[in-house]
């Protein structure tokens, strides 16, 4: 299992607790989930738009983490032309460490990990814009920086 695959499995278990929870409280009377307890201290309507709002940044920090762990993979791969001191200098930080890597991977991946750059960068920093830069989950995400590294032969060692 790669740090990608551990940070994908973990929010797979965290959305499906969210899954599991947001049943309880469908399924509640008077806002008791289980044994007499109330999810928050709310009722059943708010729990469930809380739930909701934890699920949202849920997903948003799940892709922060999941490209802060592929630009460290970036970095430290055994691979990466980016161990030397002179490129890491050079590359500080994701924005510039994958245009290292363009000429080995697809155009369409380029452009999805660029834009999947832009998204971390919009959560990271307080969702600062106005809109979000794109539409992203955690799967797909996931998915698009593997393939990334895959191509840049950075797969899993």
């Amino acid at each position: 299992m790669t740090e990608l695959d551990a940070i994908r499995d973990t929010y797979l278990t965290l959305r499906d607790c969210f899954t599991v929870t947001s049943l309880l409280v469908s399924k509640s009377t008077k806002g008791s989930t289980f044994h007499g307890t109330i999810l928050l201290g709310q009722p059943p309507g708010e729990a469930k738009r809380r739930l909701a709002m934890a699920k949202t940044e849920l997903d948003d920090w799940a892709i922060v983490a999941l490209v802060s762990m592929f630009e460290r993979i970036l970095f430290d791969h055994p691979k990466s032309p980016l161990r030397s001191r002179t490129a890491r200098e050079r590359a500080r930080g994701v924005d510039t460490a994958i245009e290292h890597f363009e000429p080995r991977v697809s155009s369409t991946v380029f452009e999805d990990v660029t834009r999947l750059r832009q998204y971390r960068h919009w959560v990271a920093h307080g969702k600062r814009w106005v809109e979000r830069p794109v539409s992203a989950d955690p799967i797909s995400s996931y998915q698009r920086l593997v393939d990334f590294l895959n191509q840049a032969g950075l797969g899993a060692k």
